[in-house]
């Protein structure tokens, strides 16, 4: 009985340390809403009830905060009122908020829609999410290559994009960053990155895929973040292959060979960096569901030291 009592105790302390150093981070641990969307298992939320599970879940996963890129659930639309007061109940923050282009006649009423969601869930961020030349009816050749005219053909639409987010935005404080996946590694004419042709106010600099970009390399993408120290404000961080150029093998962290905590000491190091996202846009390889491999991440982030 006797070292029963040990052990509990011994559990206790740790589950109370886990929880403090949580509490206590310089840089926060946020999650990518996304990995319930790749994962299917989103469309399985039909009510706000489904919404607070999951939100009690990931707060107890160890998670800062979330990054939203969906409101949509079997039900209808989430009450975001609600989803604001689960959230503080919870001890998150949004941390995010992702906007994903539709078209230009839209996008008025569409950034419009986004700030307000901003506003009401307490967030500065918005993060125009994805697009890739075809968004905008560029086409790659056969080989599917573009020419550096196309990636600045490219750019001169995502900064129309941007330009409107920020006219939605104007007077509220919030920042509008753009987020990269590999194609913004492709250079324009003058020898540029695309995503350095963008005239967002920073960047969330997605790791994994700004090392499939460049030369498949944590280290090199890492060196594109401290170049640019001044301009990120997150972070994204999936785990992978080191040195792999090829986009299929992302998985939760501690499953590849990422050196997660040479990611975070960059972050540490860059007083811009206020949070580090986690993601995973296929947690299906793994048999899992979205909330599992979060909640795996979670895990594995405790390990790991956030503070500066």
């Amino acid at each position: 009985m006797r070292k029963i009592m040990v052990v509990l105790a011994l559990v206790l302390v740790l589950a109370l340390g886990c929880a403090a150093s949580a509490e206590g981070r310089d840089v926060k641990l946020g999650l990518q809403m996304y990995n319930f969307v790749a994962a299917g298992d989103w469309w399985a939320v039909q009510s706000m009830e489904d919404v607070q599970a999951m939100i009690t879940r990931l707060a107890a996963a160890g998670y800062d905060g979330l990054e939203w890129c969906n409101f949509q659930m079997g039900g209808g639309y989430m009450d975001l009122d609600a989803l604001k007061q689960m959230m503080d109940d919870a001890g998150l923050v949004t941390c995010g908020m992702h906007f994903h282009f539709g078209s230009f006649d839209s996008l008025p009423d569409d950034a419009a829609v986004c700030v307000e969601r901003c506003q009401k869930l307490g967030t500065d961020k918005l993060i125009f999410a994805y697009s890739t030349p075809a968004t905008f009816g560029i086409q790659a050749d056969e080989n599917g290559n573009y020419t550096p005219e196309q990636i600045d053909e490219w750019a001169q639409n995502v900064n129309q994009v941007i330009e409107g987010l920020q006219k939605a935005a104007e007077g509220t404080g919030i920042q509008v960053l753009y987020h990269n996946h590999n194609t913004e590694f492709l250079k324009g004419a003058s020898g540029a990155y695309a995503n350095d042709l963008f005239v967002s106010e920073g960047m969330e600099v997605d790791v994994y895929w700004a090392s499939k970009g460049m030369d498949g390399k944590v280290a090199t993408a890492l060196e594109y973040v401290k170049t640019n120290a001044d301009k990120v404000y997150l972070l994204h961080v999936k785990d992978g292959l080191d040195g792999s150029s090829h986009t299929g093998e992302m998985c939760g962290w501690g499953k590849g060979t990422y050196d997660i905590q040479s990611i975070i000491d960059v972050a540490k190091a860059t007083d811009t960096i206020e949070w580090i996202v986690v993601e995973n846009d296929n947690p299906g390889a793994f048999g899992l569901t979205g909330i599992v491999d979060a909640e795996q991440s979670g895990a594995y982030a405790a390990t790991l030291d956030f503070n500066r």
